[in-house]
């Protein structure tokens, strides 16, 4: 699946128009200028099945737009270049995967009485 990167001063009709290259579904991604994370959301192909919504503002950034899935989580959309209505959801945070800790710290292995099997393996050749 495509990812496009944006910035969150980035104007939302840019943004798409990097997305409608593509032709289909696509994860458009930002960091967060407050906490610096990763957010993600996903983006659909114009559906000619909904009903045609109202274009979105010229003015309106990505960021301001990220905002809107953060109460929202699912917004159907239209784009002045679209004949159709997209759907655009925002993909949670994984509040593990951002965490600070390795890997290793958070699926840590047993350590006593077990030995690993590909050592017990190779021992037995």
């Amino acid at each position: 699946m495509p990812i496009v990167m944006t910035q969150p001063a980035e104007s939302l009709n840019d943004a798409m128009g990097m997305v409608s290259i593509h032709g289909r579904a696509v994860l458009v991604a930002m960091l967060d200028p407050q906490t610096d994370e990763l957010q993600l959301m996903h983006v659909t192909v114009p559906q000619p099945a909904l009903q045609v919504a109202k274009p979105s503002s010229d003015r309106l950034t990505v960021g301001e737009f990220f905002d809107r899935l953060g109460t929202d989580l699912m917004i159907e959309f239209r784009m002045k270049f679209w004949k159709h209505t997209a759907v655009a959801h925002k993909i949670p945070a994984c509040a593990a995967m951002q965490s600070q800790n390795t890997a290793t710290a958070r699926y840590s292995l047993p350590t006593k009485g077990v030995k690993p099997a590909l050592a017990t393996a190779a021992s037995n050749r």
